[in-house]
């Protein structure tokens, strides 16, 4: 049977360089997809000639990616990396509070991490979230991060069933579709949705990290801007036509481009699986732009796309009773417990 597994641990310090002894994980996950590269491409030069002559080795700008199911268990770490705001309120029962928020800090949160290829393990070190996506369709919610990290080393196994797993964890079943609800501007959207995409990226600048007498970062990369765009495709019937033709032309009850105005509207997500009463993902967009676009093909049934992208100028409420203005935010109850270094 193959190995193919991820798990990550938050840093104390970016990219301290430790034993693999000194990796304790806060899970580890199995993946669909994972690829982690050095991107250290030699450096060739041909000096006139058709043919390259010399060759010296390339900067290390490594990344990576990994593609999975998502579950309610695993989900914080990855809003721990790509949000930077992060609070915590234990809870009854072992049911945890966690919530994330973005705002303005451009140091993230870094981790270290184990990416296991059957019988060889890529110890990771410096990872941070560039960007993150959330996909649900007809079947699971997949969950996709890109990375970028200051270095790693290996170890070669005896056999690919040699990998000693992190503890299993509780109450992790993959995200269903039908666990899924939508909320538009505080309601029920009209019609069937069939599919939601959410891409978030931070853009970090890699190559300010990189000074001489080096190959590889030296420090940690500042996010960029925080771009979030968000998908739902649904479609056109005598349901749904109002509320596409208002997202098209910017405002209700159009049939035309308004003059001047687009529309602005919050959108929440919420997850909860019958199965684990009590525990449940809640993801709000405050205020987002709002678009939509259309996909017509023979005689299948007209698609539109309603495309939405977020603004950061509207205020949430935390559990605690605070406000905070932010473009994004999530409230994500489980049995996992403090995300933070271990000491």
């Amino acid at each position: 049977m193959s190995c193919r597994v991820f798990g990550l641990e938050p840093e104390a310090a970016y990219g301290e360089e430790v034993d693999k002894d000194d990796f304790h994980l806060l899970f580890d996950h199995d993946v669909d997809s994972m690829d982690f590269k050095l991107n250290d491409e030699p450096v060739t030069k041909s000096f006139g000639s058709r043919m390259n002559q010399k060759a010296r080795a390339g900067v290390i700008k490594p990344t990576g990616s990994i593609e999975t199911s998502a579950n309610l268990q695993i989900l914080g770490a990855y809003f721990y990396g790509f949000l930077d705001n992060y609070k915590f309120t234990a809870g009854q029962n072992g049911k945890n509070t966690h919530e994330f928020w973005g705002g303005e800090s451009k140091l993230l949160k870094s981790f270290r991490g184990k990416a296991v290829n059957d019988d060889l393990i890529f110890y990771l070190m410096g990872l941070i979230v560039d960007s993150m996506k959330l996909e649900v369709s007809s079947e699971d919610m997949t969950l996709g991060a890109d990375f970028i990290y200051k270095t790693e080393f290996s170890q070669i196994l005896a056999g690919e069933n040699d990998y000693e797993r992190a503890e299993e964890l509780e109450d992790d079943l993959f995200i269903m579709f039908y666990d899924v609800m939508l909320k538009l501007n505080g309601n029920d959207p009209a019609g069937v949705q069939t599919s939601f995409t959410f891409e978030g990226s931070n853009n970090h600048d890699v190559d300010k990290t990189i000074g001489f007498g080096y190959r590889h970062p030296q420090g940690q990369a500042k996010a960029g801007k925080r771009e979030n765009s968000i998908s739902i495709v649904t479609t056109l019937t005598q349901e749904t036509v109002r509320a596409i033709l208002d997202a098209r032309y910017g405002d209700v009850d159009l049939l035309e481009p308004a003059k001047c105005k687009i529309l602005q509207v919050p959108l929440q997500i919420d997850v909860e699986l019958c199965e684990y009463p009590g525990l449940g993902l809640t993801i709000l967009f405050p205020k987002c732009t709002l678009l939509a676009e259309f996909d017509s093909s023979g005689i299948d049934d007209v698609e539109a796309t309603l495309n939405m992208a977020t603004l950061g100028s509207e205020e949430v409420t935390l559990a605690d009773g605070t406000t905070k203005k932010t473009d994004m935010y999530v409230k994500l109850v489980n049995k996992q417990p403090k995300i933070a270094p271990s000491i």
